[in-house]
């Protein structure tokens, strides 16, 4: 029943964020948008089943959808910008491909199994829903197709995303992150409600620390500060939604919409603020809500015991996750772009021949 929750609720997740995030890409048919935008996310998927089994023979077979889905949630969000560079499908999927086989997979299967993999750097954090991977990953992969793209970024117009059907797809993420930790138990068990109020409080907490700083830093708040709130606050509370007490959880979401919105919002232009947006939402958020365990992890964390071990752990975890992810994926990226910009040239040069 759990597993069937999460996969259900994971689906629904890849759906909203479809919508919620399209208008960070270039303007195009919804149809066009909504299509490219699974087949972006469809590598993860193929990738993961193909994978998951040979990397790991201790992976519960009722896990394994998913994560699937998980994985092609992560390929989604990875490529967006590079779609929002004007990148081609081709080259997405192929970057998707690459990054959901070097980066996702090992990490999803130390996070969901693991007392069965070996561990690198002798690491074994906490990490609940796959916060590492779908967040802190994620995250550092975005910065790195950043960097190689940063001055061929479209600025032309932007797909349009009406305020009912943001709305909308707002609530059905929101919705839809709380039943997946739910899910992500794979068992319905006590800690079910424990998962809801956290989730709920750390979601609003992250809301509140996004819209305080904005008003206090630029005197104005919206739908979106909302929005961008309330994604921080659920992806920090990822990693430990059965760990914190609703307090702990309040501070964490608090804290990562606030650090989120101080490296997001400037003055200029809207699409550097949407592009902040994913890569602080998901780094920062992700990082602060895996490395707050280490402190706030109710019996283990260092205001329960006074130790030190767990947090260096989490935190070491966050720069190793991170900076694996970050170096696969410039490497890739910036030979893929290579590749097709040569591509170009000699197409350009041939055609000057004729």
């Amino acid at each position: 029943m759990a597993a069937t929750i999460g996969t259900v609720a994971l689906a629904l997740l890849l759906g909203a964020l479809i919508v919620l995030y399209a208008q960070i890409l270039p303007a195009a048919p919804w149809r066009r948008v909504i299509l490219e935008s699974l087949a972006c996310a469809s590598p993860g998927m193929v990738v993961w089943a193909i994978l998951a089994p040979l990397a790991s023979s201790l992976l519960r077979p009722v896990m394994m959808p998913a994560i699937g889905l998980l994985a092609g949630i992560c390929c989604y969000l990875v490529t967006l910008v590079a779609r929002s560079a004007g990148a081609s499908l081709q080259r997405s999927m192929v970057f998707a491909l690459i990054w959901a086989g070097t980066v996702f997979t090992p990490i999803a299967v130390r996070t969901f199994e693991p007392f069965g993999t070996t561990t690198p750097f002798g690491l074994s954090p906490i990490d609940y829903g796959g916060a590492l991977v779908m967040s802190v990953a994620v995250g550092a992969g975005m910065l790195a197709v950043l960097l190689v793209e940063r001055k061929f970024l479209i600025r032309g117009a932007r797909l349009s995303v009406s305020v009912p059907a943001g709305t909308i797809s707002l609530v059905v993420v929101v919705l839809s992150w709380i039943a997946w930790l739910v899910g992500a138990e794979f068992a319905i068990d006590a800690a079910a409600g424990l998962i809801i109020v956290n989730s709920a409080v750390s979601a609003c907490a992250g809301a509140v620390g996004w819209m305080v700083v904005q008003l206090i830093a630029h005197g104005v708040i919206s739908l979106r500060s909302v929005a961008a709130g309330l994604v921080c606050g659920l992806i920090a509370v990822t990693a430990g939604a059965p760990l914190f007490t609703p307090v702990s959880a309040a501070v964490v979401g608090l804290a990562a919409g606030a650090v989120a919105c101080v490296f997001t919002v400037r003055r200029g232009s809207p699409l550097g603020n949407q592009l902040r947006f994913l890569l602080n939402t998901h780094l920062l958020s992700g990082s602060i809500g895996v490395t707050a365990l280490g402190i706030l992890a109710t019996g283990s964390g260092f205001l329960f015991t006074g130790q030190t071990g767990i947090f260096v752990e989490q935190l070491l975890s966050v720069v190793v996750t991170a900076g694996w992810s970050f170096a696969v994926s410039l490497g890739c990226w910036w030979l893929l772009s290579r590749s097709a910009r040569a591509a170009r040239v000699d197409l350009a040069r041939v055609l000057a021949e004729k």
